[in-house]
């Protein structure tokens, strides 16, 4: 046998080898990814009125939502019992979730405050906003009782000098979700939860100091 035809059968062997363990390994589950959504329904507008509507409308800017270095991840963060932090590396965020709070914001405080103007930074137009917004996330999860909890503070400054108008801290909770609950039902919560935010800050924004939940 030649040695050409030798080097010839031990690569065909080699490649049908290959192949066959190839075959053997099955793919991982996919991974799932997922987006917070505004709050739906009517607007709570018997709960917040001030600011002079007869004047004009306001506009108010979305400056920043910061959350902290355990949240900042593309996973799914959940608390267990005690101290422990789960993440999920199945169960992601479909975007950058820092970005994905602050368009959300946007959309509820604009529902929330119907007739305002609501956009998110950055904004440089030649008139300066009414008022900016601040946001400090500094929990949001599952935690091990079943509860979606929120906890943020937040400011507001005037527009056009900077002097604070307002600022709070206020803490929010979901209703008690199931073991077996999926990550969709634990998202829809998230995002529940996370309208009743909007319209903490609405408050603050149109009442002026501390109105916290």
């Amino acid at each position: 046998m030649t040695t050409r035809r030798v080097r010839s059968i031990a690569v065909v062997a080699m490649l049908s080898a290959g192949l066959q363990l190839g075959g053997c390994v099955s793919p991982g589950p996919a991974t799932r990814f997922y987006l917070l959504t505004p709050a739906t329904g009517s607007p709570p507008s018997q709960q917040i009125k001030p600011i002079d509507r007869a004047a004009k409308s306001v506009t108010v800017v979305v400056k920043d939502v910061r959350l902290p270095m355990y949240l900042d991840r593309p996973q799914i963060v959940t608390r267990d019992a005690g101290n422990r932090l789960e993440f999920s590396e199945i169960e992601q965020w479909g975007g950058h979730l820092r970005e994905d709070l602050a368009r959300v914001l946007v959309i509820n405080l604009g529902r929330v405050m119907e007739g305002d103007r609501v956009v998110a930074a950055p904004y440089n137009p030649s008139v300066p906003p009414d008022y900016r917004v601040e946001v400090d996330i500094l929990g949001f999860e599952r935690q091990p009782g079943g509860r979606v909890a929120l906890s943020a503070q937040w400011s507001v400054t005037r527009g056009a000098d900077g002097m604070p108008h307002a600022g709070a801290e206020g803490s929010f909770s979901g209703e008690p979700l199931p073991d077996s609950v999926s990550y969709d039902g634990l998202v829809s919560s998230m995002s529940r939860v996370y309208g009743e935010l909007a319209q903490a800050i609405a408050r603050s924004i149109r009442l002026g100091g501390g109105a916290g939940s």
